[in-house]
C-alpha cells in the first residue's frame, strides 16, 4: 500500500511539473535562445548554422536574433514554423520581416566572409499548430546566399546535408545556439552541446499523447544539457547530417524532460519538394493570377 501511495504520489508531481512547464513553454520572450551547458563551436563544425532576426530590431547589429537555422543549400535555409509565427498576432510574419545572417558565431560581429541577406519567400505546412507544435518546420529563401560555383569556396558557410535514414537511440548528435546559458545571461558566442538521441518509446511514455507524428527527442535523461526555447529552429546534428530541428520542451535540462525535435528524416521529401519559386503569400498568387489574365487579354487583342 506505501509503494502504490508513493507511485501515485510521485506520478501527481511530475504531472503537476508538466503543466506548470507547459504553461511556460510560449512565454512572450519564447524565442530567447538558449544552450545549458554548452561550449564555444568551432567554425569547422557550424559553417551551416545561421541567426534569424527580425529586421526592425537589429538595428544593433546581433540585437535582433530571434532563432536558429540551417543552411541546406545555397539560398535555402532549415528552421522551425514557430520561428515564422507571430504568436500575439495569431499569424505567419511576412518574409520582408526577417534577416538572415551566415559565417560569424559571434552574434554581434560582421566580418569580411559574413552574409546578411534578407528573406525573398517562406514555405511552411498549414497544419503547423503553435499549441501542439504538430508539423513545426519551415523554410527561408534567401536573396543572398551562397555564391554558386565557380566563384570558390565559402571559408565560414556551407551548406549542411540531411539526413537520409532514421537516426538510432543512443547516438550523439550536437545542438547549437546563441544566447542564455545556464546562468540565463544572453551569449554573444555560438555554444554548442552534446545531446543523444532517446529510444521513442521512452519519449512516448514521457510525452505522451504530447509526442506526434515527425517529433524525436534528444537530451540527457538525468539532465544538465539541453537546448530550450530560442534556441528554436537551430540544428540537430549528427556524423555531419542534419537529423532534427529544435522545437519545444518542458522546461530546460530538467532531469527526465529531454527536448523535443522535429524530426527531419520523417518531412524530408517536404523540405526537398520545396524549392522557392512560388513564395507563401496571398499577394503574390494574385499578382500571378493577374499576369496570366493580362497575357489571355493581350492574347485576345492581338488576334483582333
Amino acid at each position: 500500500m506505501t509503494r502504490s501511495w508513493l507511485l501515485i504520489c510521485t506520478c501527481l508531481l511530475v504531472w503537476l511539473l508538466c503543466c506548470q512547464a507547459a504553461r511556460s513553454r510560449f512565454p512572450e520572450d519564447q524565442q530567447q535562445p538558449r544552450i545549458i551547458n554548452g561550449t564555444v563551436a568551432r567554425v569547422d563544425e557550424a559553417r551551416h548554422l545561421v541567426s534569424i532576426r527580425l529586421l526592425r530590431h537589429d538595428n544593433n547589429f546581433g540585437s535582433g536574433h530571434i532563432c536558429g537555422g540551417a543552411l541546406i543549400a545555397p539560398s535555402k535555409v532549415l528552421t522551425a514554423a514557430h520561428c515564422l509565427y507571430n504568436n500575439q498576432r495569431k499569424r505567419f510574419r511576412r518574409a520582408s520581416e526577417f534577416v538572415v545572417v551566415l559565417g560569424t558565431l559571434n552574434r554581434f560581429e560582421r566580418r569580411n566572409g559574413t552574409i546578411v541577406s534578407q528573406v525573398t519567400s517562406m514555405a511552411y505546412m498549414h497544419t503547423f499548430s503553435p499549441d501542439s507544435m504538430r508539423d513545426d518546420v519551415g523554410i527561408l529563401f534567401l536573396r543572398t546566399g551562397l555564391p554558386l560555383p565557380p566563384a570558390g569556396v565559402h571559408l565560414t558557410v556551407a551548406p549542411i546535408q540531411l539526413a537520409g535514414q532514421v537516426t538510432p537511440p543512443g547516438r550523439m548528435c550536437q545542438v547549437a545556439g546563441w544566447g542564455r546559458t545556464e546562468q540565463s545571461s544572453l551569449s554573444n558566442i555560438l555554444l554548442t552541446a552534446n545531446v543523444s538521441t532517446i529510444r521513442h518509446q521512452t519519449c512516448r511514455m514521457i510525452y505522451s499523447s504530447g509526442l506526434l507524428p515527425g517529433m524525436m527527442c534528444a537530451g540527457r535523461l538525468q539532465g544538465g544539457t539541453d537546448s530550450c526555447q530560442g534556441d528554436s529552429g537551430g540544428p540537430l546534428v549528427h556524423e555531419g547530417r542534419l537529423v532534427g530541428v529544435v522545437s519545444w520542451g518542458y522546461g530546460c535540462a530538467e532531469p527526465g524532460l529531454p527536448g523535443v525535435y522535429v524530426d527531419v528524416e520523417y518531412y524530408r521529401q517536404w523540405i526537398e519538394e520545396r524549392s522557392g519559386a512560388l513564395p507563401h503569400s496571398r499577394t503574390n498568387t494574385q499578382m500571378l493570377l493577374f499576369l496570366l489574365l493580362f497575357q489571355l487579354l493581350l492574347r485576345y487583342v492581338l488576334v483582333l
